[in-house]
């Protein structure tokens, strides 16, 4: 009878002992990497970082662009998007904070950007969007469009809508900077998808002009990307409650 008990008092400990094991927290096993925490902004306190691209000299002469292939398409030359020079100002640059990820991690809006296909155009140029956040994709021509990004870092993807057709939504899960979209069917239609883990972006409109709001106190790095003329950075320090400006000059020999 000793013996036996004994032996029960040995397992007992065994099983003891084995609940008492320390349980890792969640990420922390091996083979995984723990998360970032998410980003919390006081936008009571955030600053703003605003300015304007210039273009210095004279904007390049860009060919106009023939749609005549496609009767649905507009009949006469349009001009292309590539260089859009207004006063010696300059549209369509991407312009995004660098390193805005160390803040945390920022949750995919659930509201969607809006890409349109009008006049056999994509609209907008260029767009910039969160990771996760849906991209929803109209057709309001009377042409049939084939949408193709070419990304570096995302899952490709090539799909037609048909004229006035059921929207395309979908979501890029990676970063990425100036991803091209292309139209199969009309080879002149061409944008640029910017995915960003952070919210800190703005692309210049018709008259230069950009504005990145809510960004908390502290020294960044500011890029400017054009499709044409390359990329410029520039460091820049945003104080609390207070706009810090910020301009670009891009040029015919800036790439």
């Amino acid at each position: 009878m000793r013996n036996f008990e004994l032996i029960l008092i040995l397992l007992l400990a065994l099983i003891l002992a084995g609940c008492d094991q320390t349980q890792k927290p969640s990420g922390s096993a091996a083979g995984t990497t723990p998360q970032p925490p998410t980003a919390a902004v006081d936008k009571s306190t955030a600053g703003s970082i605003s300015g304007a691209i210039s273009f210095k000299g004279a904007a390049p002469k860009m060919p106009m662009l023939d749609m005549s292939s496609d009767p649905a398409c507009p009949p006469d030359p349009q001009a292309p998007e590539v260089v859009m020079v207004k006063n010696g100002k300059l549209a369509n640059v991407f312009v995004y904070v660098k390193d805005a990820d160390r803040l945390g991690t920022f949750p995919a809006p659930a509201e969607p950007v809006i890409l349109d296909q009008k006049g056999c155009r994509y609209i907008p140029h260029v767009i910039g969007l969160l990771v996760g956040q849906p991209l929803k994709i109209l057709n309001t021509d009377h042409a049939e469009h084939n949408i193709h990004p070419m990304p570096r870092n995302n899952a490709a993807w090539n799909e037609s809508q048909s004229p006035s057709g059921e929207p395309i939504t979908k979501r890029f899960q990676h970063p990425e900077i100036m991803m091209p979209v292309e139209c199969n069917q009309h080879p002149w239609m061409q944008m640029y998808v910017n995915v960003l883990p952070h919210p800190y972006f703005a692309v210049s409109a018709a008259d230069g002009s950009f504005q990145i709001k809510d960004l908390p106190a502290g020294e960044y790095t500011l890029v400017a990307v054009h499709e044409k003329f390359g990329e410029q950075t520039t460091k820049i320090t945003v104080a609390p409650k207070q706009n810090t400006a910020a301009n670009f000059a891009f040029s015919s020999t800036t790439r």
